[in-house]
């Protein structure tokens, strides 16, 4: 991964009152973790190590699944995760980390994402992407939250200024997920 400061990292921090191995037994099932990202449709484990997820893409009016290859690097329980994606059929590539610590009666969790995009479009598409992984990062620290035990989620490592007028629109449709 790249530097902290690098606009296509991100990072969140949130606290659970579980114990580190009750964290982990719910890590260590990468089925759990696709269920927790915004628009997830379904996931396909194929080893221990590999699993294919696949999520609604909502941009403006065009919505489509979009198939990620997810590859745990490293397991090492209960306190950490490498893990890399890239789109099965999509130009783009990523990289992130899992992380706990105890802390008194609850378990710290840290979470580091970097994605970009590849191919003939990634010049155009790499500024539009801080915005997108900060939405997807705040929606997927908030379902971790919620599904371990915590209702919100602590504030954002790494948080972004307020986005208004275009930026806040694009969010939104980028980011909605159906309510059917």
């Amino acid at each position: 991964m790249s530097e902290p400061d690098d606009p296509l990292n991100v990072a969140r921090e949130l606290s659970v009152p579980r114990t580190p191995a009750q964290v982990w037994q719910f890590v260590c099932d990468m089925g759990n973790w696709a269920g927790q990202m915004p628009g997830y449709i379904s996931h396909e484990q194929l080893g221990p190590d590999d699993s294919v997820w696949t999520l609604q893409l909502n941009i403006g009016p065009f919505e489509r699944p979009v198939a990620i290859d997810v590859h745990v690097l490293r397991w090492d329980e209960p306190h950490h995760v490498d893990f890399e994606i890239k789109g099965k059929h999509d130009p783009f590539v990523g990289s992130g980390k899992f992380n706990s610590v105890q802390e008194g009666d609850a378990t710290r969790i840290v979470l580091a994402f970097r994605a970009e995009p590849t191919g003939s479009m990634a010049r155009v598409l790499a500024p539009l992407m801080p915005p997108i992984l900060n939405e997807v990062a705040d929606q997927f620290s908030a379902n971790l939250a919620k599904v371990l035990g915590r209702t919100t989620p602590a504030a954002a490592t790494d948080q972004v200024p307020q986005r208004r007028g275009f930026w806040a629109w694009l969010m939104r449709k980028l980011l909605r997920r159906k309510s059917d």
